[in-house]
């Protein structure tokens, strides 16, 4: 399961815990043992070299070569060193390259102190790191106080798979992650926790509270069934807090948690609200799992029920309103939420496309493409016309759209930019049309 392992260091004491506690991870064929040179300055006197001024990279090199022997012996794995020299600073982006190039199944980094060259924070890049890699991560956590080298760090990493807490948010990541921890085949126990949200304090959380129990329950059974010991926990409050209560009131040997949580991972996030403060604030391991989720998209036209949904998106674009009576409204929905949407208004002499609009935490998708193309099958055996922002020209032009003069335009459409006095690109817009075609629907 975890045949090629890259452990990221950066000489640290919290990394060299981390070097320790290698061991515990099971199936290890090969083990890539990888530091980040960037332009730092380096101490002139080096415990590998004595008082000898030496240069950054030879500096580092060996330190690194040390470090491998100590994991080949204390591992019996075979470990290759690398030394990767930094772009820009982004050591984050640095490791994930190095794990893309090694076909690595898994990245275990400490999370919290000091490199010996000052200012590099390892937490942060562990951060970086679990954002942007598509990879699992395993991030150890230390106790000690930080930038102390008289005080011990407290180790957390015998049998570091026996006791394993799993937030359980019911959503497709959280399935996915219990699906990966029941196909180990190495943990001994695991404690799901459950977190309700404490949104409105005068609710009553016990209808709430049934439900958890009654799905987590189902979810205990086939756990055990695979020969695992298994426990439930419910709690009200803010999950990050909780997680973390939880797991230092039970003892647990690791956090395992999906990277997105229930209402993350259909928006274009880096990384999970919950998780990236159980990254910051967890004392225990942590495994950040990655899972492979391919989310329902439904690209169709909104019935009028469901016309309330596109003003809703639009509250940030213009807070557009429909009309019944003369609009059609084609949308896409990811997980069951609207992610794009597109009108088609019927004027008294054409057809306007307009409304055309993805929030945020959608786009970069090709979603807004989706609603577009969903709109033209629908409406495109008439002309269509619209006033595309300048910047979107190209994008209409891809569906045989055509700029064409302020004039073109049928008089009932032209009238909304009236106020442009025929200087249209001075409002930033291109008037456009699409020829009439294909069969309507």
């Amino acid at each position: 399961m975890f045949a090629r392992v890259l452990v990221a260091t950066d000489f640290s004491r919290f990394a060299d815990r981390t070097l320790e506690c290698i061991g515990e991870i099971p199936g290890m064929e090969k083990i890539f043992l990888v530091h980040v040179l960037n332009k730092t300055p380096v101490p002139a006197h080096s415990s590998v070299l004595g008082h000898l001024p030496v240069a950054p990279e030879e500096h580092a090199q060996q330190m690194l070569e040390e470090k491998g022997r100590y994991l080949e012996q204390t591992t019996g794995v075979p470990v290759k060193t690398v030394l990767v020299k930094g772009t820009g600073g982004d050591t984050a982006a640095s490791i994930i390259k190095t794990a893309n190039n090694e076909n690595i199944s898994l990245i275990v980094m400490g999370a919290r102190g000091k490199s010996i060259f000052r200012g590099m924070l390892v937490g942060s890049i562990s951060e970086g790191v679990i954002q942007k890699a598509g990879i699992d991560v395993l991030v150890m956590h230390f106790r000690g106080l930080e930038g102390n080298d008289d005080t011990p760090l407290e180790k957390f990493c015998t049998n570091i798979f026996s006791h394993v807490l799993c937030p359980v948010d019911f959503s497709i990541p959280s399935e996915k992650t219990l699906g990966y921890l029941k196909s180990m085949g190495f943990i001994r126990k695991v404690t799901l926790l459950n977190v309700i949200r404490e949104s409105d304090p005068n609710q009553d959380q016990q209808p709430k509270v049934r439900d958890a129990e009654l799905r987590l329950a189902g979810i205990k059974a086939d756990i055990a069934s695979q020969g695992i010991r298994t426990a439930s926990i419910i709690r009200s409050g803010n999950p990050v807090n909780e997680i973390c209560r939880v797991a230092d009131e039970q003892d647990v040997s690791l956090i395992m948690i999906a990277r997105y949580g229930k209402s993350d991972y259909a928006k274009n996030i880096p990384l999970g609200t919950v998780v990236s403060g159980v990254v910051t604030k967890a004392q225990r391991p942590l495994f950040v799992l990655s899972p492979h989720i391919s989310l329902t998209v439904i690209v169709k036209e909104l019935m009028k029920a469901e016309f309330r949904l596109a003003e809703q998106v639009w509250m940030s674009y213009h807070q557009q309103k429909v009309d019944p009576d003369t609009d059609r409204i084609f949308g896409v929905f990811v997980e069951g939420a609207l992610a794009a949407v597109a009108r088609c208004r019927r004027h008294p002499d054409g057809l306007e496309v307009d409304g055309v609009y993805v929030p945020d935490d959608y786009r970069d998708r090709g979603y807004a493409r989706k609603a577009v193309q969903v709109l033209i099958d629908a409406c495109g055996s008439e002309p269509l016309y619209m006033h595309s922002t300048l910047a979107l020209v190209k994008f209409y032009s891809s569906f045989g759209f055509e700029p064409i003069p302020e004039s073109a335009l049928p008089g009932s459409i032209k009238e909304r930019f009236n106020f442009a006095g025929g200087e249209m690109k001075g409002a930033n817009v291109s008037p456009m049309k699409r020829p009439a075609q294909g069969v309507p629907h």
